[in-house]
C-alpha cells in the first residue's frame, strides 16, 4: 500500500521559506527599479520647447555690470555682517521653468542656483552679499531687466 503524502508545516517548512524568501527579493527588486527611474527622472533635462517665462527676452551679458558678485564683499559703508542678503529671481511652480531661468541668468554672467523640492515653490538664487546695499544694485540691475527680484535675509 502506498503512503499518504503528509501536507503537515513540518514537512514543507522550506517551501513556505522558499515563497517568503521570494516575495523578499521581490520587493527589494521594485524598491530599486523605483529609485532607479526616479532618479533617472530627476536628472533628465527639461523639455523646454514649450515654455514661456515673465522675464525680459532682450537681456544680453553686456547689458549687466561686470563688477563680481561675492558674499565677502564689504557693504559701502565698509562694514561687514554676519547677516547674508540673497538675491532670489522669480517664484517658479515648475523645477523645468526655474532651470530655464537658470540657465539665462548664468548667460547673462552670473552664478547661480536652484531653491525648492518637492511641488514647489522654486526660486533662483543669484547672489549672497554681506552688505544690503551691494544686494540691492544686483536686485535694481535684475529689475531694470525684467526680473522679479527678492531680497531674502
Amino acid at each position: 500500500m502506498a503512503k499518504k503524502p503528509d501536507y503537515s508545516l513540518k514537512n514543507n517548512r522550506w517551501l513556505y521559506v522558499g515563497f517568503i524568501a521570494l516575495g523578499v527579493m521581490a520587493i527589494w527588486l521594485g524598491v530599486m527599479l523605483g529609485n532607479y527611474l526616479l532618479n533617472k527622472v530627476a536628472n533628465a533635462e527639461p523639455d523646454t520647447t514649450n515654455i514661456t517665462t515673465d522675464t525680459n527676452e532682450n537681456v544680453t551679458p553686456e547689458s549687466l555690470s561686470t563688477e563680481p558678485v561675492s558674499a565677502d564683499y564689504l557693504a559701502e559703508d565698509g562694514t561687514t555682517s554676519s547677516t547674508l542678503y540673497r538675491v532670489r529671481v522669480g517664484k517658479y511652480s515648475g523645477l523645468s521653468v526655474a532651470k530655464k531661468a537658470e540657465t539665462e541668468l548664468r548667460e547673462l554672467g552670473l552664478d547661480t542656483y536652484v531653491i525648492g523640492s518637492g511641488n514647489g515653490p522654486y526660486y533662483v538664487q543669484v547672489g549672497a552679499f554681506r552688505g544690503k546695499s551691494n544686494a540691492d544694485r544686483l536686485a535694481e540691475e535684475l529689475k531694470a531687466k525684467g526680473y522679479d527680484v527678492y531680497i531674502m535675509q
